[in-house]
């Protein structure tokens, strides 16, 4: 007799704090949110392996373009909600223009419906996922992201937060590279020191079984010369090293810079 009264109870509990106009009876609606990165140069968006200038003149011609993002979140005022904990943005395609103005888009689904206000994420792979290597993450169910070890650094523990590979004109020839080792130039950022974080603060509406897409843009001018300038002559290859000063204060140039470089 106990237990048929405590379960009617129950259900009574039930429909009286559960009504088909409660919130608690809702399905929340979700749509799709995409983020989409272009490149800009003074020439137009960045082709990989074609010439393009600065604005100080300095002739580059880039082959690889790549960083991590993570920790990224969506912000509603000063409320702050998780979309994804780490992705990379990877320029392999822009070999021609259509694919450069296309960009690469990063999308995340089952979004909550609503009025944002920004957007927040790591540039590079945060604390807590770049204190595992590679194979803990390949033990884990899926392909995740950072499985693969391509990009992991195994002698002081870390990914490469970004990879800038190319080639720029050192001896005024007006060609980039062309097969000079001397004019390469190569940034790889790592380790947690250069971990950096960019906001975006930019109003959007996510809407029922929709997809709203976020344009934002890399400035490749504003890569080498922004809060700090890269002397691309003295200054032309440089990795995370911890044990090289020279390195971290070149790469921590570069990281200082990428916040800067990214934006609407």
């Amino acid at each position: 007799m106990k237990k048929l009264l405590f379960l009617s109870l129950s259900v009574i509990l039930v429909f009286a704090c559960c009504q088909p106009n409660d919130d608690c009876c809702v399905t929340p609606a979700i749509g799709d949110f995409e983020v989409n990165f272009t490149t800009k140069t003074q020439n137009g968006n960045m082709i990989l392996f074609q010439n393009f200038n600065l604005s100080d003149g300095t002739l580059l011609n880039i082959n690889k373009l790549q960083f991590y993002i993570s920790d990224i979140r969506l912000l509603q005022g000063g409320e702050e909600t998780s979309i994804s904990e780490v992705d990379l943005v990877t320029l392999k395609s822009h070999s021609n223009a259509a694919a450069a103005a296309a960009g690469e888009t990063l999308t995340f689904n089952d979004i909550n419906a609503g009025s944002y206000t920004g957007i927040k994420f790591g540039i590079g792979v945060s604390t807590d996922l770049n204190a595992k290597d590679p194979t803990h993450y390949a033990g884990l169910e899926g392909d995740h992201i950072l499985g693969s070890g391509i990009d992991y650094w195994s002698g002081w523990s870390s990914y490469i937060f970004a990879k800038i590979e190319g080639y720029f004109d050192a001896n005024g020839n007006g060609t980039a590279g062309g097969g000079d080792d001397a004019e390469e130039i190569t940034y790889h950022t790592g380790i947690d020191e250069l971990y950096r974080e960019k906001t975006i603060n930019t109003n959007f509406d996510i809407t029922e079984n929709d997809v709203f897409t976020l344009p934002l843009v890399i400035d490749i001018d504003k890569i080498f010369n922004s809060t700090v300038t890269i002397d691309i002559l003295n200054e032309s290859v440089a990795h995370s090293n911890p044990l090289l000063e020279n390195n971290m204060l070149i790469t921590n140039k570069i990281a200082d810079n990428f916040v800067e470089a990214i934006g609407e």
